[in-house]
C-alpha cells in the first residue's frame, strides 16, 4: 500500500467522522514533538511536550509534558514516568494534572514486518484547580495496543500504526469535561535515514458521560508527531 494511499485514507476517515458528527461530537488537532535521551540494550528514556486544542472553541486547550525511563529485561521493560497537563478551560476551570505512574511494556517482533507493543500502566492523577474546585486525586490504569505494519517489503522507512487504548478509573471528576473509556488511532509513520520519525493521523477518543455532559460523546483528532 503507497503512502499516498495511506493519507487519502486518513483524510477519508476525517471527513466521514466531520460528515456523521453527532451533537456531543467534538474535533480536536494535537502535536506533540519527542526527545529519546537513551536507547541501548538495558535502558529506554524518552521526554516529549504535546499541545490539543478543540476547534470550535478558543477557550480549551491543554499543554503537556511526559518524561519518563525503561529498564529493559529482554521483550519486557519496566517503565516509570511522571506526566503533567495544564488545561485552560474559559466555560469551567484551568487545572493542572500531575500524574506519576507505573508501567509495564513488551515488545514482540511477529514477523519481518509486523511489530507488536504492548503496555500497562497506572497512573496516580493528582488535579490542581484554579478556582472553587477543591484538588482531587485519583487512580487511573491504561492499557495499550500498538501494532506497526511495514508498508514495504525489506524496508521499514514506511510503517502503518492502528492502535487501541483503554481506560479504567476508579472514579470521575466533576469539573473534568473530557473523560476517555476508549481510544483507536491510525497512524502512517515516515522513517528518515538518521532514525528520526514524523507520524501523522486520526485518532478518535470515546468519551464518558460526566457532570458537566448529559450523553456520552467523542473526539475526533488529527494527529502530528516528530520524534528525535
Amino acid at each position: 500500500m503507497k503512502p499516498k494511499t495511506i493519507f487519502s485514507l486518513l483524510f477519508f476517515l476525517f471527513s466521514s467522522a466531520t460528515f456523521f458528527a453527532q451533537d456531543k461530537d467534538e474535533f480536536f488537532h494535537e502535536m506533540e514533538i519527542s526527545h529519546t535521551y537513551v536507547n541501548n540494550d538495558k535502558w529506554r528514556g524518552a521526554i516529549s511536550a504535546n499541545w490539543k486544542h478543540i476547534y470550535d472553541e478558543i477557550g480549551w486547550r491543554r499543554w503537556g509534558g511526559d518524561v519518563y525511563i525503561s529498564r529493559k529485561i529482554k521483550s519486557i521493560a519496566i517503565e516509570s514516568g511522571i506526566t503533567v497537563n495544564y488545561t485552560f478551560d474559559k466555560d469551567i476551570v484551568n487545572y493542572v494534572d500531575f500524574r506519576p505512574w507505573l508501567g509495564l511494556r513488551s515488545d514482540l517482533q511477529l514477523n519481518d514486518r509486523i511489530f507488536l507493543m504492548q503496555k500497562f500502566k497506572i497512573e496516580s492523577r493528582n488535579l490542581y484547580f484554579d478556582e472553587s474546585y477543591r484538588n482531587e486525586h485519583l487512580l487511573r490504569s491504561r492499557y495499550l495496543l500498538s501494532l506497526k505494519y511495514n508498508l514495504f517489503k525489506d524496508k521499514d522507512n514506511w510503517k502503518l500504526n492502528p492502535t487501541t487504548e483503554w481506560y479504567f478509573i476508579d472514579r470521575q471528576i466533576d469539573a473534568e469535561r473530557f473523560v476517555n473509556s476508549v481510544e483507536f488511532g491510525l497512524r502512517i509513520i515516515k522513517v528518515f535515514e538518521n532514525e528520526n520519525e514524523l507520524a501523522f493521523g486520526y485518532k478518535m477518543e470515546s468519551f464518558k458521560k460526566t457532570y458537566l455532559s448529559e450523553n456520552s460523546g467523542r473526539g475526533h483528532i488529527l494527529v502530528l508527531e516528530y520524534g528525535f
